[in-house]
């Protein structure tokens, strides 16, 4: 008869493993944490940081939407038929404020544009 072979070194290697996972990890608990000490940085100012960094971006993104010229793009057939459905998506938003608002009186204009814009946008 053949010798029977047992896989023991998967089953060791799997013990040794868990060894090594356990071992690590009570070195990680016996370890004490660090404090670091850093200069105290106002929350205000970091605050006020960002605000400038957004207003920025902001006024980069809007500064080269402007310059766009679509006659670079498109025919005046194309401007006319966009123009058209824009007009007649912002007639359905207006509208579809003014009825969220009727319903919901306690939002603001925002949350009414936005929930208004969402809904016209389902319809089409």
């Amino acid at each position: 008869m053949d010798k029977i072979n047992l896989n023991l070194y998967g089953l060791n290697f799997q013990k040794q493993v868990e060894k090594k996972e356990d071992e690590k990890n009570n070195v990680a608990e016996n370890k004490a944490p660090v404090q670091q000490e850093g200069k105290k940085v106002d929350s205000e100012a970091i605050y006020s940081a960002m605000q400038l960094s957004a207003a920025q971006n902001k006024a980069a993104v809007l500064g080269n939407a402007l310059t766009i010229d679509p006659k670079k793009y498109l025919d005046d057939e194309s401007i006319a038929r966009i123009q058209a459905s824009m007009g007649d998506f912002e007639n359905s938003v207006e509208d579809m404020t003014n009825v969220i608002k009727a319903e919901f009186p306690g939002l603001s204009e925002a949350q009414a544009a936005a929930l208004a814009a969402k809904a016209v946008l389902q319809t089409m």
